[in-house]
């Protein structure tokens, strides 16, 4: 008995082995080679090892697999280099999320937390303004400059190189303010975006409803008027 049962175990062993190798053949490669003609072969060429290609189930006609074509040691490098730089992002992204959860944990309320973002938008505002100020004041400064030097001109008069060079230097730092305006004024604007995305991200974490409407900015009047109730 335990011979035939010997036996049987053997036969389906060599059958499962016939079974394996018969599928093993009705496997089908398709790939694309150095001249571009599309090949189909059931034993890949030591030239298409390299290559993109397609596993297909001769029976059925189905694919059942995919090969990349291999990278050369630029592309992997490359490769390399990318995967490098996502993880480094990856990493500064969750720094910043915890960052930010720390940050929001120490807020009891959305208004806390707009009360304390007010702060560094007026302290802001206040600079814009003085900047603002500065360079109306060079711009002053540079007309009367200007005008003399016109005067002076049409007089038949040189102009004064210490009046000259003071000119030129007005206007280079002019350039120089209006250059730190347009910075500090993008750097509002994303306080205010990062303001809206913390209101949110807050309201996330403490999964209490959607975030109150961002209250309208104050009105302010044209320079010379005054806002009228």
């Amino acid at each position: 008995m335990k011979t035939k049962l010997t036996c049987i175990a053997l036969a389906l062993v060599v059958a499962a082995g016939a079974a394996a190798g018969q599928e093993k053949t009705k496997k089908l490669y398709r790939w694309v080679d150095k001249d571009g003609k599309v090949q189909f072969s059931d034993t890949l060429p030591d030239e298409a090892l390299q290559q993109a290609r397609t596993e297909i189930n001769a029976e059925s006609g189905m694919t059942t697999g995919a090969v990349d074509r291999a990278l050369t040691p630029e592309e992997q490098a490359e490769h390399e280099r990318l995967a490098a730089e996502q993880e480094v992002q990856r990493r500064a992204d969750e720094k910043e999320r915890q960052t930010e959860e720390a940050m929001l944990a120490s807020f009891q309320t959305e208004e806390d937390l707009r009360r304390s973002y007010g702060v560094r938008v007026t302290l802001m505002q206040e600079n814009l303004n003085a900047i603002e100020a500065g360079i109306g004041s060079q711009r002053n400064s540079l007309t009367s400059l200007l005008a003399d030097a016109s005067e002076a001109e049409l007089a038949g008069r040189p102009v004064n190189a210490k009046q000259a060079a003071t000119i030129r230097e007005l206007r280079e730092e002019m350039a120089k303010q209006q250059n730190m305006l347009v910075i500090k004024q993008a750097e509002l604007i994303k306080l205010d975006q990062e303001l809206e995305h913390l209101v949110k991200r807050f309201h996330e974490l403490k999964g209490d409803g959607e975030p109150s409407p961002a209250p309208a900015p104050p009105a302010t009047a044209p320079a010379g008027e005054t806002p009228t109730g």
